[in-house]
């Protein structure tokens, strides 16, 4: 009798705790509703879509990473080329002769051509195997042009990833740049094994 009793204010308590939780839970969900929308209120303003509209994000993830790459590739390459520099420099100036000195600046300079030349076919690569541009030859000049800032080449590359034009510059600068520092000590140490040789020269003669 007191079940029967006490049953329905156990189905009303029921009820109201169900109803809270539900409560609970639709309030749960809307806060989650509105955390998640956050990110897309976000990229609605203005200045967000006109930063993405300059500034695409494939394009600099994809030029970004290239990038990168590029300079890996060079700082590996000028290592070498400024090691073996050192090296024949220091043999130079036990036996110093103009020519040798010479020619020590033709090698250097033809290496770093061939490294500037490597870096333009990896952008070429890059380019082609990425399916932005459809001909080799095509993406070679662009990338060429582009790489060495020269900019007369057509602009081949889809609408949406044309911002990977100024990428591909900014490689070149960085590149180019660094390859002056190069060119800079390699001047200085031929001048020195050129001074070295008219040193012997002179002494030579003097002790004839």
């Amino acid at each position: 009798m007191l079940n029967q009793r006490l049953q329905p204010f156990a189905i009303t308590a029921a009820a109201a705790l169900g109803g809270s939780m539900l409560a609970e839970r639709a309030a749960a969900a809307s806060e989650t509703a509105t955390i998640e929308a956050v990110p897309r209120e976000i990229a609605q303003l203005p200045l967000i879509q006109q930063i993405s509209e300059v500034l695409p994000t494939a394009d600099l993830l994809f030029g970004g990473g290239m990038l990168i790459v590029i300079l890996f590739i060079h700082a590996t390459c000028i290592r070498f080329a400024t090691n073996r520099l050192v090296r024949r420099s220091k043999s130079l100036l036990d036996h110093p002769k103009y020519w040798r000195a010479d020619l020590m600046m033709g090698e250097t300079v033809l290496l770093l051509l061939i490294v500037h030349l490597v870096e333009i076919f990896v952008w070429a690569a890059a380019l082609v195997l990425s399916g932005l541009v459809a001909d080799w030859r095509a993406a070679g000049f662009f990338a060429g042009n582009t790489y060495t800032t020269v900019g007369y080449g057509s602009e081949i590359l889809p609408p949406g990833w044309r911002m990977v034009t100024p990428i591909i510059a900014i490689s070149g600068l960085f590149t180019f740049g660094w390859t002056g520092s190069v060119l800079v000590d390699l001047i200085g140490r031929c001048q020195k094994i050129k001074d070295a040789a008219i040193s012997r020269k002179v002494a030579g003669h003097s002790r004839g």
